[in-house]
């Protein structure tokens, strides 16, 4: 079997609502070519009674658990890739718990059934996509106390249904497209990508369209403003912001249809992207 491509070298960009404490926590190391990532948000204590937010595309697509611990409810949903930010508005509830799987660009095809052009620009129940995996999951993630023992649950759920897809994991091509695309900072062009790996536009459209959900070129423009984002966050004093745009008002108008806001209207601390951290209880992160 080929080996498979390496992709865990990305690591998006969010922007986490700051109503919320967001913490990542990593995959078992198996999963780590699929998954970014696990995370987990809860409500501060003391707060307005009623958020908005804004939520930032970064290639990647999510499995959300939310649990609400007075009432015993709790839903799963599929937030499929998107290219545009949108805001989210939600109520303020103290025991409200988010727990979130975050799968790299095209991985939660392993996981997912549905053609990614489906649920593109969609968050979707997931009882309606695959009722077996979720059912496991929702079952599980019910009876766990503890976040390791959630990492613990979908670290063992994912792992076992990995062995039904071992087909589609032996066909290396999207994982190497994908890697040209995010070490091109998403500059390089459809066919400039596939005179190197040798495939048609319409084949890499057609892939695209069943495990990522948008052309090769909607999905490229992401990685870069993705790209660009990443260095304005760590260089916040840098004017210029057109690399791989073909002028400053292009990058600026693009930075607007991402976040919503200019350059100039963001900051730094806006925006989540650091070292993952230890497993905590669940009762320590609503303090």
């Amino acid at each position: 079997m080929q080996a498979m491509t390496r992709f865990d070298f990305f690591r998006p960009m969010i922007m986490p609502s700051p109503y919320t404490k967001y913490k990542e926590f990593q995959p078992a190391p198996f999963l780590r070519l699929y998954i970014c990532c696990y995370w987990l948000a809860f409500p501060y204590k003391m707060q307005v009674p009623r958020y908005s937010y804004d939520i930032i595309p970064d290639g990647c697509t999510d499995i959300v658990f939310e649990y609400d611990r007075l009432s015993q409810t709790s839903s799963v949903t599929y937030y499929g890739i998107f290219d545009e930010y949108f805001h989210a508005t939600e109520q303020h509830n103290p025991n409200k718990i988010t727990f979130g799987i975050r799968f790299y660009p095209g991985s939660s095809a392993y996981f997912i059934r549905e053609k990614a052009k489906v649920t593109a620009r969609s968050m979707i129940d997931l009882n309606h996509l695959n009722q077996s995996l979720i059912g496991k999951l929702e079952d599980q993630l019910l009876h766990t106390n503890h976040v390791t023992e959630m990492i613990a649950c979908c670290d063992d759920i994912f792992s076992k249904a990995l062995k039904d897809t071992l087909p589609l994991r032996q066909d290396a091509t999207l994982p190497i497209i994908l890697s040209t695309i995010v070490s091109g900072r998403g500059t390089k062009t459809v066919e400039e990508i596939a005179r190197k790996e040798v495939i048609s536009t319409r084949t890499m459209t057609r892939m695209f369209e069943e495990r990522i959900g948008l052309s090769p070129k909607k999905f490229s423009q992401i990685i870069r403003f993705q790209s660009i984002l990443n260095e304005w966050v760590h260089h916040p004093y840098r004017t210029d912001l057109t690399d791989g745009y073909f002028d400053q008002s292009h990058s600026i108008k693009d930075f607007k249809k991402r976040t919503g806001k200019s350059p100039s209207q963001l900051q730094v601390s806006d925006f989540y992207n650091t070292v993952f951290h230890h497993s905590d209880t669940i009762e320590d992160n609503n303090r």
